[in-house]
């Protein structure tokens, strides 16, 4: 990943005297699909926890510019007609120049693109059709292949064919599986990421999933695979949001463990009761180098640099934002790297 070229002015523009520019942002939560792809991520949340389709209504409706009425009256007949309301035939196909375009012009360097080991109807997991469709920049869309722990031999072999083919991290998200990610059958898939380098996202924290318990992916679960590998590295998907206190002393006790903040809109975090004032008053010691700017790219619909802009808004020093925004991310990324080289 490259973000060498130096900061990017906030609005896009050059920036002239005395304006505060805003570092490179990398976005360690983000989602690059297709039609086919977010159909399958829909589909998934519709049958394994179709309390998001809609809790998140509104989200859904700005990102994929439906609208709101139609899509609620189809939801609640069935969640796929919801869906079909989201993705109609005639949507414009994905563009990945018009994608990169545009994270370009948001100051967005480099992004960990989440994959998904279901199918789509043309017989590619996701994580194939992401690997394929951005092969030729990998330096700036990293694909996290992702994984479902329901089957871990399953999963394994999909660690194993998604890393040859080219990802460089893992994904996880418990509630969706109804797994038990600190379950001793699942730690052959932890062994191998940890012995192939790669960094795992880990969904944590709180969930609306009411099929599966709230403790599934909690900052126990990352302490139990942190204390038990002690070699992965693991980042806390939305930082075990409301218990981010807990999860910033577990990443204190263990080296490999980074908090990511996706879903939650950074100019909220320093208002009383947010949940995330540990993170802001450990912002100069204990989560300088543990924390990293995400999105989850549909959760708040809207331009990545303005997320980044009312993080810059928050009182953090600015080699804090700059770590937060992007330095902590290309560490982890050459952590993993460094790792990898070493073990091959």
């Amino acid at each position: 990943m490259n973000v060498t070229s130096g900061p990017a002015p906030i609005d896009g523009t050059p920036a002239g005297p005395g304006v505060r520019v805003r570092p490179p942002v990398v976005d360690a939560c983000s989602l690059v699909y297709d039609d086919a792809s977010w159909r399958v991520y829909l589909n998934q949340l519709g049958k394994m926890a179709p309390e998001y389709l809609d809790v998140f209504s509104t989200s859904f409706c700005r990102y994929f510019g439906a609208a709101h009425t139609a899509y609620r009256e189809a939801l609640a007949v069935r969640w796929q007609d919801a869906v079909d309301v989201l993705l109609p035939p005639d949507r414009p196909p994905f563009d990945l120049a018009a994608h990169l375009a545009d994270r370009q012009q948001q100051g967005v360097a480099g992004e960990f693109a989440m994959g998904s080991a279901e199918r789509r109807p043309d017989g590619r997991t996701v994580n194939e059709w992401l690997l394929e469709t951005v092969r030729d920049v990998r330096d700036r869309v990293h694909v996290w292949a992702g994984l479902s722990l329901r089957d871990p031999a399953a999963a394994l072999r999909e660690l194993e064919r998604s890393l040859a083919a080219g990802a460089t991290g893992l994904c996880v998200i418990p509630f969706l599986d109804g797994t038990d990610p600190a379950d001793p059958l699942v730690a052959p898939v932890w062994d191998a990421a940890a012995g192939a380098g790669v960094p795992v996202w880990l969904h944590t924290g709180h969930h609306f999933a009411r099929s599966h318990p709230s403790g599934l992916g909690s900052w126990r679960t990352v302490e139990a695979l942190a204390g038990r590998h002690r070699e992965l590295l693991l980042v806390a998907g939305h930082a075990g949001w409301p218990d981010v206190q807990e999860m910033l002393l577990t990443a204190a006790r263990h080296p490999g463990v980074f908090l990511e903040f996706s879903s939650h809109r950074p100019r909220h975090m320093a208002n009383p009761g947010s949940g995330w004032e540990p993170l802001l008053h450990h912002a100069r010691g204990l989560a300088r180098d543990r924390v990293l700017f995400g999105t989850s790219t549909w959760v708040n619909p809207g331009p990545t640099g303005l997320l980044a802009d009312e993080l810059a808004a928050l009182p953090l020093p600015g080699e804090v934002l700059t770590a937060w925004l992007s330095g902590n991310a290309e560490a982890l990324v050459a952590r993993g790297s460094a790792s990898r080289r070493h073990s091959g």
